[in-house]
């Protein structure tokens, strides 16, 4: 089994969330502040910076090509917003995948990484392989 999160993510802001919204033409998926509480079930972890997130609004259970395209998606439905929105802000794409097996493999396709390129987004991964311990 494997759960994957993509989302577009910009951070370490200090103005109001709404300066980005009102800069994006759109409302975030996910938005949180520096201080804020990551859980109930946790409390005293806070966050440690502004985040406003778009994400790919998948189930977790969605493969991560999947994820890919729905943010991509998004992501080109900005149009003329989006390099304005890096102008101004520090902005990438996240992605965490969490691996169930023993030997997890990653893909996409060239024409889909192309998309992001086309945006001006660099797409870097980074694999960490936990033992069962």
């Amino acid at each position: 089994m494997t759960e994957h999160h993509v989302y577009f993510a910009i951070f370490g802001f200090s103005e109001d969330p709404e300066a980005i919204t009102a800069l994006a033409g759109r409302p975030p998926d996910d938005c949180w502040r520096q201080g804020e509480p990551y859980s109930e079930l946790l409390p005293e972890a806070r966050r440690l910076d502004n985040r406003w997130l778009l994400t790919s609004g998948l189930d977790q259970q969605a493969s991560h090509q999947e994820h890919f395209e729905a943010l991509v998606e998004k992501l080109e439905q900005l149009g003329d917003r989006l390099p304005a929105l890096r102008r101004h802000y520090r902005c990438g794409i996240g992605v965490s995948q969490y691996f169930f097996m023993d030997d997890p493999a990653f893909y996409l396709p060239a024409e889909l990484m192309a998309r992001f390129k086309a945006l001006g987004l660099t797409l870097t991964f980074d694999q960490l392989g936990l033992d069962s311990d």
